[in-house]
């Protein structure tokens, strides 16, 4: 295990530390406050969280935007890089990422290289391996702290216990001084009985950190162990909802997964199909945690009554998420129903 830890670290960091070079690019600005946008050519220092680094053109001066004020951006991609794009797209995650390590192979901007990594970690979270996703996901915020991707983070986010392929890393990580491993580890391990009170200590003690990525992913974290508890009260989930608006909007998955968890125990159905589809709709980064949430969702319109849109979110489970463990489960719901064929062809209202 710890052979293939270091061989997927030390490719990784090989890869990302070519020297940069300059391509033309096209950025679409819009700045706060103001009506219409403006597109300009310029070649792409650095883009992050924060903000884009630009050289403009023809003049040749630098300018840095805040990210918030980025419409779109226009840049040259490889073959490669658009075929893995396409592979990923259809679920063809190994390819993708065979797809992707050629491209990291021939792109020699700093910045573009963490995107295509940050797509590898995208299609190891696809395939359900959280360990080349952490990994991954440890060299990117290495190279770029401000990570546009972290939304990516691999945390588990059940209330059950998982048997992640991470779990033996994850024992090192808990007790390691870096706040990522730490959070990643403790995540994982927080549902284990035998490590579950060291892994809610780290969280605690997270939940406290000034990285405000890590501090907020903690403390939702600790949600899980109030879940698994089963006396949550519709007040606390209410509490929950309202602290939401503190999480980062792009972190919000997971989150918002543990609040669907939460209703659908109190039996809130309609308040729990909403919170569940959050994640396919506006938070799709985990392709594995997106699926279930389509799941469950589609189980809380069930249980509203709703049997025609719930038939349609277990078919769109199916088609949308063909390698998910999740699609078996749908496929059934999909089987049954059509057998029994008790569900109202007419269109329903979704919840509010």
């Amino acid at each position: 295990m710890r052979t293939f830890a270091l061989a997927i670290l030390t490719t990784v960091f090989l890869l990302l530390k070519t020297v940069p070079t300059c391509a033309q690019d096209k950025i679409e600005v819009r700045p706060d406050h103001h009506v219409g946008q403006a597109t300009l050519p310029c070649t792409i220092l650095d883009f992050t969280q924060s903000n884009i680094k630009v050289k403009l053109l023809p003049s040749g001066f630098v300018r840095t935007y805040p990210s918030s004020q980025i419409v779109k951006v226009h840049t040259p991609q490889t073959e490669q890089h658009q075929q893995g794009l396409e592979q990923l797209q259809n679920g063809e995650y190994e390819k993708a990422i065979n797809s992707f390590t050629e491209a990291l192979n021939i792109e020699n901007r700093s910045w573009v290289r963490r995107e295509v990594l940050a797509l590898m970690i995208k299609a190891a979270l696809g395939q359900g391996d959280d360990l080349k996703a952490a990994l991954r996901f440890q060299i990117m915020v290495e190279s770029e702290p401000d990570s546009r991707s972290f939304d990516l983070i691999p945390l588990d986010w059940s209330i059950k216990e998982t048997l992640s392929p991470a779990r033996s890393a994850a024992r090192g990580w808990l007790t390691d001084k870096n706040e990522l491993k730490k959070l990643m580890g403790a995540s994982i391990l927080l549902t284990a009985p035998e490590y579950q009170a060291q892994a809610e200590a780290a969280m605690r003690s997270l939940a406290t950190s000034t990285n405000i990525n890590i501090q907020q992913l903690a403390r939702t974290q600790l949600w899980r162990l109030r879940l698994r508890e089963g006396d949550v009260s519709h007040r606390e989930l209410q509490r929950w909802e309202r602290n939401l608006h503190q999480v980062p909007e792009h972190l919000r998955a997971g989150p918002y997964f543990l609040l669907g968890t939460g209703y659908a125990m109190l039996e809130r159905h309609g308040q729990a199909a909403a919170s569940f589809l959050w994640i396919p709709l506006a938070y799709d980064s985990n392709p594995q945690l997106s699926a279930l949430a389509n799941l469950k969702a589609a189980d809380s319109l069930l249980a509203l009554g709703q049997t025609a849109n719930a038939l349609r979110l277990y078919q769109e489970t199916v088609a949308r998420y063909p390698k998910s463990p999740s699609k078996q489960m749908a496929q059934q719901m999909v089987d049954q129903l059509l057998k029994t064929n008790t569900f109202n062809n007419s269109p329903t209202t979704a919840p509010n």
